[in-house]
């Protein structure tokens, strides 16, 4: 069988895109940090590491050597992973397992916090897994059974309709000198057809749909899972937080320019987290609600969608990538097809 007989999903290219954008941005990354190290102290950035290579036997000069020849690892994989994300979306089977190994590894290296890069990096590398894991469900990976020989789900086709028997059809008295017939349903307890589209309950979400499905339940995910962490750290520090902070190499900078106390900040942090926490639950309830065929869902989609543009953009730099998501939500939902499907009823 081949590829031109096979309907390519429309969750694939999507997919692919966003496979290849996030590997592009891994791979900068680690090329940079190598590049740079020098330049910008990078020795001084990824102490930690280095030290758990000092550890491991290594002096300073070989464990900076090790940590630069893992970063261009890193950095070839991630470009490796674009070129696997182009042929992948067009069909080629070994291109999606390339594509989910090295995605795999750069993307957890990078959520990590082995490349650096603080929080941003941290989400890219945990998005590049989820969609990695996307190449493997639903209908791509029945798209790709179907490319490697497999036979095809059967059509999802409409029935014809049951032929009306001929004692439906009674004839009724009318102002012409011929008779006029009116159709009377049978007496068999089943209610009668109607002619109007009612798209199917279980008929598949557009792509528009999807997209915007996706790229919310994704977003929530994240953000979720990032306030949770960050509440439930806080919650174990408790009193010892002033003194954590105090011993941080990075506090000193950030309060100064803050302006705030150390009990200010914690409550402060307390709030942020729960607010987003509360809002990613939220956009993962919309999500979930419309994903399971729900159409009174869209109103509540698009809604949280709104309330993270609104959200994200309070939290600049760091809440740009939420803020590009929820931008793309919003204009799938425009769409004709997502609007005329969450309209039939």
């Amino acid at each position: 069988m081949t590829e031109t007989t096979v309907k390519r999903p429309p969750t694939l290219a999507g997919a692919c895109v966003y496979l290849g954008v996030l590997a592009a941005i891994i791979a900068i990354r680690a090329f940079t940090n190598v590049t740079t190290w020098n330049a910008e102290n990078r020795a001084d950035e990824f102490d930690r590491v280095l030290g758990a290579l000092r550890d491991g036997g290594l002096n300073q000069a070989g464990a900076e050597s090790s940590y630069k020849i893992f970063l261009t690892v890193i950095a070839v994989l991630g470009a490796c992973a674009v070129v696997f994300a182009v042929y992948t979306a067009r069909g080629d089977r070994a291109s999606r397992i390339g594509l989910s190994a090295t995605i795999g590894v750069a993307g957890t290296a990078s959520f990590l916090g082995i490349l650096g890069g603080g929080v941003f990096f941290a989400m890219a590398g945990a998005l590049a897994v989820g969609f990695a894991g996307r190449l493997w469900t639903g209908e791509i990976r029945t798209y790709f059974r179907t490319l490697a020989g497999h036979a095809p789900p059967p059509p999802n086709v409409k029935p014809e309709p049951a032929p009306i028997p001929a004692a439906a059809i009674e004839p009724v008295t009318a102002h012409s000198d011929e008779p006029a017939y009116s159709y009377a349903p049978p007496a068999t307890g089943y209610p009668a057809p109607h002619h109007g589209y009612q798209p199917h309950a279980n008929a598949r979400l557009p792509k528009a749909v999807t997209i915007a499905v996706w790229t919310t339940f994704v977003g929530s995910a994240l953000v979720a899972f990032f306030s949770g962490l960050g509440l439930l750290s806080l919650g174990l520090l408790g009193d010892d937080y002033e003194q954590v902070m105090r011993d941080s190499p990075l506090s000193g900078n950030f309060f100064d320019g803050s302006g705030m106390t150390y009990d200010q900040l914690y409550r402060t942090s307390l709030t942020v987290f729960g607010i987003c926490l509360a809002l990613s639950i939220g956009g993962l309830l919309a999500s979930t609600l419309v994903l399971v065929k729900k159409r009174s869902g869209e109103v509540f989609l698009f809604v949280m969608a709104a309330v993270t543009i609104i959200a994200s953009l309070l939290f600049v730099p760091v809440g740009l990538p939420w803020t590009a998501a929820a931008i793309v939500s919003v204009v799938q939902l425009r769409k004709p097809e997502a609007r005329a499907w969450f309209a039939a009823k």
